[in-house]
């Protein structure tokens, strides 16, 4: 497969894109609050596509994903399953036609990125909305992403330690707490990380103050990250996923931080 235009890739492929531009709640309030328009990929989460794009997931985030939360998950209750269906040959292409994908990806980048500009807003890219490819690694003529576009704020979540090793100057990353990882969590809150961590509130004026002696703030203002500071717990509340049983298990489980944790001051 050879890339040409991103309408003939459309043709070829069946898919509309690769990425959007506020394409979820959280994203609109980058627009709102943090005065971003955010591109982002969602791709099939761990190894829903036969391809594990999240080698640090837990037993816990794998059955919580907020894969199957928002519009995928009310695709997924109507039994189309079009999201889904999406989400998986995009994550095949990634891994099976990669020079076709990476040039699909810096031509869609390219117009969202002009497109914010003519608008007056920041542009910002989140490339592991529901996964965790380190993209550090991935290079087409000899360059990742993140050198393609040097100008251009990026910023993910993971749960792999070494992405924060030599990671580029225009890549913030906050590490995710899975209550597995409470070791290497410390560590880099130590280093002038951010943690985010899940509550099981309701509201999100009902986070705790403080989070293992670290400050809280509230995540769920705004899905932009590299304005939050440093050294802080990213407060996030807990979302409805589609699978009702899952749903309870996860928000039951160690990946859940309970109000009534003695970790959590107030």
């Amino acid at each position: 497969m050879n890339f040409t235009t991103i309408g003939e890739a459309k043709r070829e492929t069946g898919l509309s894109y690769l990425g959007g531009v506020n394409v979820s709640a959280k994203m609109i309030k980058n627009l709102k609050v943090s005065n971003n328009m955010t591109y982002a990929i969602y791709l099939a989460p761990a190894m829903v596509s036969g391809y594990n794009v999240c080698p640090n997931s837990t037993p816990e985030c794998r059955l919580g994903c907020l894969a199957t939360s928002g519009r995928a998950g009310m695709d997924i209750l109507s039994g189309k399953g079009m999201v889904e269906r999406a989400r998986i040959k995009k994550t095949k292409l990634f891994h099976e036609h990669n020079e076709f994908f990476m040039d699909w990806l810096f031509a869609e980048l390219t117009l969202a990125k002009a497109k914010a500009k003519r608008k007056g807003f920041d542009f910002s890219v989140r490339l592991n909305a529901t996964s965790d490819i380190d993209w550090q690694n991935v290079k087409r003529n000899g360059k990742n992403v993140f050198e393609m576009f040097p100008d251009v704020n990026f910023y993910d979540y993971t749960k792999n330690p070494t992405k924060f090793i030599g990671k580029p100057e225009n890549y913030h990353l906050t590490f995710s707490y899975s209550g597995r990882n409470v070791e290497m969590c410390e560590k880099l809150l130590k280093k002038g990380f951010n943690i985010a961590t899940v509550f099981n509130v309701k509201s999100e004026k009902l986070l705790p103050k403080t989070f293992m002696g670290f400050d809280v703030i509230n995540g769920d203002l705004t899905d932009f990250r590299p304005n939050d500071g440093n050294g802080i717990i990213i407060g996030l509340k807990w979302k409805q996923i589609a699978n009702k049983v899952n749903n309870y298990k996860i928000k039951e489980s160690i990946f859940v931080v309970q109000p009534t944790d003695k970790r959590c001051g107030y």
